[in-house]
């Protein structure tokens, strides 16, 4: 596998049932031991989507959380992407991937806040 590419979807609200999509997982199954249990994202807000901060100047209004910080604080972000779309690939599947199981995710999220919720936390 090159490059990830990002699944598009489409909602049909005439479909009766629902559409499952590969996420670009290897052919063994997305692992080292091709158990096809591979690391994922563990956040219920960022969904796997790799966003960078935005560190823009926004003139003093509000902003939450998930557009200050996106992704910042969680152990797969790198500076240009989700290593859990790219190292890990990348590394072949190294099972090493797996001491982060359940703690992927920004670290506004492991705080408690929501991502809509105005920043008031500045130690991300």
């Amino acid at each position: 596998m090159n490059s990830y590419e990002t699944p598009k979807v489409l909602k049909d609200l005439d479909a009766s049932e629902g559409v499952y999509m590969a996420s670009g997982a290897a052919s063994d199954g997305g692992t080292a031991d091709g158990s096809g249990n591979g690391p994922k994202c563990d956040s219920i807000y960022m969904q796997g989507v790799w966003q960078a901060p935005d560190y823009s100047d926004w003139a003093g209004g509000t902003r939450g959380y998930k557009q200050q910080f996106a992704c910042l604080g969680c152990p797969a972000n790198t500076h240009n992407g989700c290593g859990l779309q790219t190292h890990y690939v990348d590394s072949d599947y190294a099972a090493s991937y797996d001491t982060d199981n359940g703690n992927r995710k920004p670290s506004w999220e492991k705080k408690g806040y929501g991502p809509d919720d105005p920043v008031t936390d500045w130690a991300m």
